[in-house]
């Protein structure tokens, strides 16, 4: 998992201040160090629109802040581990990791899906090709994927009860006669889209991408956390809050 703790233990004068709230001086505490969290929150975004070209919502929402409580004031910053729907099936945290650790690209669902259907080959991956339709975070687009799967006949997990689009809706749009497998040779190199006499190939074939580590989670949170002026105006604002 990719988190960090956040813990107001060094700042002695502040804590004193604190002290004098009495019974309310937990609660006081439990709150600064959230709004301490959610500064770590904004910082975060702010390095992923520095680190990543056009980060989409999926990865400016993808940290998540646990909230300390009067009983527990330490609060901590993570990276979801939860798919929501977004990114391919993943997890955030599946995304972020080899960015945050280096390492290879983990398997996005449509790589599931056609490997499931014996498409895409064992320990291949799939990149955007020429004839790929963009959106505007420079990712292929998801309406653009799902008519791939469409075609192939790929868009439903093996097993499933669903009635795949393939048998009527992809007919009448034509993707499943437009979309196959382009080989050189007996190699398979990617799938192709043919509409009329346009030929393009959408989807590439390759080896696993791995990413060097360029999103340094751990070093903002601890800048942010180690930041006393920032720390101290956040007691500031809770002893105001809590002292009446």
């Amino acid at each position: 998992m990719i988190g960090a703790g956040l813990a107001v233990t060094d700042l002695d004068d502040a804590l004193a201040d604190l002290a004098k709230l009495g019974q309310q001086a937990n609660p006081a505490l439990a709150w600064a160090v959230n709004e301490v969290g959610g500064e770590a929150i904004k910082m975060l975004q702010a390095e992923a629109r520095t680190a990543f070209d056009r980060p989409t919502r999926f990865t400016l929402n993808a940290f998540r802040l646990l909230r300390a409580k009067p009983s527990a004031p330490e609060a901590a910053v993570w990276v979801k581990d939860e798919k929501d729907g977004a990114g391919g099936g993943q997890a955030p945290e599946a995304w972020f990791e080899p960015q945050v650790y280096g390492g290879g690209r983990s398997v996005k669902r449509s790589e599931y899906r056609l490997r499931e259907k014996g498409i895409l080959p064992s320990g291949m991956f799939l990149a955007p090709g020429p004839g790929a339709r963009m959106d505007a975070y420079g990712n292929m687009s998801r309406g653009h994927m799902q008519q791939v799967l469409s075609g192939l006949g790929a868009d439903n997990p093996s097993g499933s009860t669903i009635v795949a689009t393939r048998s009527a809706r992809s007919l009448k749009k034509g993707h499943a006669k437009a979309f196959f497998v382009m080989k050189r040779g007996k190699t398979p190199i990617g799938i192709a889209e043919r509409r009329g006499k346009t030929l393009a190939l959408v989807l590439l074939f390759v080896k696993q991408p791995n990413y060097s580590a360029r999103f340094d989670f751990h070093r903002v949170v601890r800048q942010v956390a180690e930041n006393d002026a920032l720390v101290e105006a956040a007691i500031g604002r809770a002893i105001e809050r809590f002292g009446g």
